[in-house]
């Protein structure tokens, strides 16, 4: 109770009439999902709904085109940190005792996997832009994707990586926190 009265306390201003709350608007954005599109066939003679894998990023500045830019960007850079997560929560804090060899092997051979699927996104979706006239600013939230099958077909060529200086247990271990990492990058 005197948590929320603190905070309750924080939010609000004294003024010279008084005492007024300020006005918040709560809002919900996901950073990364997967969203069916209606896109061309392989030959392009057709329309076909596919699976697509993205990501999203936020940016703002005080020129639009430099806004939309970062925002990209910033989406590019999400597709690392979502990857990075995965690593971490199955390397790190996994039950598998990890030698520091194999938590070098992962992250290196993860933050390679990340470029490839960086490189395989492309611009996704409607890219929105805010304008707020007070702060001159343009708020722009941008998403890049990259195709559902392309994105599984990366992941399973992961699957193949056998580091090198990696041999017995070590090795063992790398598969199979590997193997966790893909699942949990296919939603499995």
């Amino acid at each position: 109770m005197k948590k929320c009265i603190f905070v309750m306390a924080a939010l609000m201003l004294v003024s010279g009439t008084g005492i007024k709350a300020q006005n918040f608007t709560k809002t919900t954005l996901k950073l990364q999902g997967v969203e069916m599109v209606e896109t061309m066939s392989d030959d392009g003679m057709s329309m076909t709904k596919r699976p697509y894998r993205w990501f999203a990023g936020m940016a703002e500045a005080d020129v639009q085109s430099v806004a939309v830019e970062m925002a990209q960007l910033e989406a590019y850079a999400t597709v690392s940190r979502v990857i990075e997560n995965l690593v971490v929560a199955k390397a790190e804090r996994g039950t598998v005792a990890v030698s520091g060899r194999v938590q070098k092997a992962l992250k290196s051979h993860w933050e390679q996997m990340s470029m490839s699927i960086q490189k395989a996104c492309e611009p996704f979706g409607d890219t929105e832009v805010t304008y707020n006239s007070e702060t001159g600013l343009y708020e722009v939230i941008a998403k890049v994707g990259i195709r559902g099958d392309r994105y599984v077909r990366l992941l399973d060529g992961a699957k193949d990586a056998k580091p090198d200086g990696l041999s017995g247990d070590d090795l063992q271990q790398f598969i199979d926190i590997n193997e966790t990492i893909i699942d949990a990058a296919k939603g499995n």
